[in-house]
């Protein structure tokens, strides 16, 4: 039984902005925006925060003290999920120079804060205390039905306990913790460009491009982490010891409702609860730097063209809800060390050459060739437009990950040991990489392997999109038009990323590939 939030919250932005040309040569455009979003409320105020300091009323019981538990909202205390950030001023700054005659520089600067996504706005994340299960008995020996399905539950359905344990919800469970204050995440952009005026319809274009991303949102940070320094007891964190809240806590997930617990799960900072995690933690940061070479075209003599090349890199500390924009997703090692997890990002292209073009076919009438072709020819053989995109990049570094998982640290992750040269030679789909410079890291330990590898990279991009078309006048009102479209028109192989768990039978090896050649033609009639 799980209930529904319901929920709302607000999201008020004011800017000033102005464009201000203070000389013949130079025009500035000024502003900053202001923008303030409240935390979530739900209408029953059954949403609750974590006080991670305050002792839990647990402790009078075991006689010692333990820290943390659930906050509810309402009744006294605020009604959001957490108190908002105020400060959200955010300055924008662009300027336009005529350096001399077709030669353009353009500058700026830009804070921009991120509305904060707050997957399904807490709902169901802190709902502590509204959610309960009835176990459900089909049969008591494998054969005869224990109950109908007119009447599955004859006890009747187990209501969920809402606030009544209060401070004590979720005491012997997995809890989420949303902290008391959450910043707003933002970032910093700014850019340094220059354009030049090749001819009336030629333009060459360099420009720096960079960000610097603060507070991002981790997916989650998990708070009940054993400390690293108390992985040197190793298989003493397995010792089974008295359990001082047996009988306090009679219903557990992680054996707290028993005589003995592992002695790690007494160490932990919270050791009332199997595991607290902070949802949405904002607390990640990124940065992308980058230089832009674009050379445009523009339409004239039956042609466009469009040339961009980027030589980029991108680095930050985690994904967060981004991740499902990569093949892959890299898990924390150390929740206490969340800076360790800086590497690049799993979709850094550090080289990438984009082409796009449209090209008139110089057949037909009012053509270089064929000015006086008869109209059945003409109808055949003028006409025709080709254009494209055409793509050239660098593949995305790797991730390596690990099956197993011995690190102790009740709530770290661990990745393999890097002892050996990764590379071959001659990558192949059988064995991408040398899967013997990799090696399972000792017990209680989180591995040295970066989240994501610099020098190992999937496959690149090599694509070819293309299309012809014409189009026909019949009579008056009627137009028709045919076109052909092939994708990965030359079938290059565009492999997908190798399997990145070491461990797995297929570590190391390409299963998969982008789609081959695909062509596909349509007719169109308007009229």
């Amino acid at each position: 039984m799980n209930a529904n939030g319901a929920f709302q919250k607000g999201f008020y932005g004011w800017y000033f902005q102005d464009d201000w040309k203070a000389t013949r040569k130079l025009t500035l455009n000024l502003g900053i925006r202001y923008d303030f979003q409240t935390a979530p409320t739900d209408r029953f105020d059954r949403y609750s925060w974590f006080d991670y300091t305050d002792p839990n009323p647990i402790s009078k019981d075991i006689g010692f003290s333990v820290p943390g538990h659930l906050v509810y909202t309402g009744g006294g205390n605020r009604r959001g999920i957490y108190q908002p950030q105020y400060n959200n001023f955010a300055p924008r700054l662009g300027l336009t120079y005529l350096l001399k005659e077709k030669l353009l520089m353009r500058a700026g600067f830009g804070m921009f804060y991120i509305p904060a996504m707050e997957f399904g706005d807490y709902q169901g994340l802190s709902l502590a205390g509204f959610t309960q299960t009835t176990p459900y008995v089909g049969t008591v020996d494998g054969i005869t039905p224990a109950n109908l399905l007119s009447n599955p539950f004859p006890g009747g359905l187990i209501l969920p306990p809402s606030k009544s344990a209060g401070a004590l919800t979720n005491v012997g469970q997995f809890t989420n913790a949303v902290e008391n204050f959450r910043p707003t995440p933002y970032v910093e952009q700014w850019s340094l460009g220059f354009q030049y005026e090749l001819t009336p319809n030629n333009s060459f274009d360099v420009t720096y491009v960079g960000n610097h991303g603060v507070k991002l949102l981790f997916t989650f940070l998990e708070k009940n982490q054993l400390p690293p320094n108390l992985l040197a007891l190793g298989n003493q964190l397995l010792d089974a010891v008295p359990n001082p809240f047996f009988g306090h806590i009679t219903s557990s997930g992680c054996g707290l409702d028993q005589p003995t617990v592992p002695r790690g799960q007494l160490l932990r900072p919270f050791p009332e609860f199997c595991s607290v995690q902070n949802p949405q933690a904002p607390a990640a940061f990124s940065n992308y730097n980058s230089v832009q070479f674009t050379f445009n075209h523009r339409w004239s003599q039956g042609m466009q063209f469009l040339a961009s090349f980027t030589i980029s890199k991108y680095l930050d500390n985690a994904e967060g809800f981004e991740a499902w924009t990569s093949f892959q997703g890299a898990q924390i090692r150390d929740f206490y060390n969340t800076a360790a997890e800086k590497s690049l990002n799993p979709n850094d292209i550090p080289k990438s050459l984009v082409l796009s073009y449209i090209y008139e076919l110089p057949f037909g009438r009012g053509k270089r060739y064929g000015n006086r072709m008869n109209s059945a020819a003409n109808a055949i053989l003028g006409g025709w437009q080709v254009s494209g995109v055409s793509a050239f990049k660098d593949g995305f570094p790797l991730g390596i990950t690990a099956a197993s998982n011995n690190t102790g640290s009740l709530g770290g992750f661990q990745r393999p040991n890097l002892s050996g040269d990764p590379h071959v030679s001659n990558p192949t789909i059988d064995r991408w990489f040398n899967i013997d410079a990799f090696t399972q890291p000792a017990a209680y330990t989180f591995g040295n392997v970066p989240r994501y590898m610099s020098n190992l990279r999937a496959a690149g991009l090599n694509s070819w999109d293309l299309a012809i078309q014409r189009w026909w006048n019949w009579q008056e009102r009627i137009k028709i038009q045919f076109r052909a479209e092939m994708f990965n028109a030359f079938n290059h192989p565009n492999f997908y990323a190798p399997n990145t768990t070491f461990g797995d039978p297929g570590f190391g090896q390409v299963t998969g590939a982008l789609p081959p050649r695909d062509i596909q033609f349509g007719l169109k009639i308007h009229w």
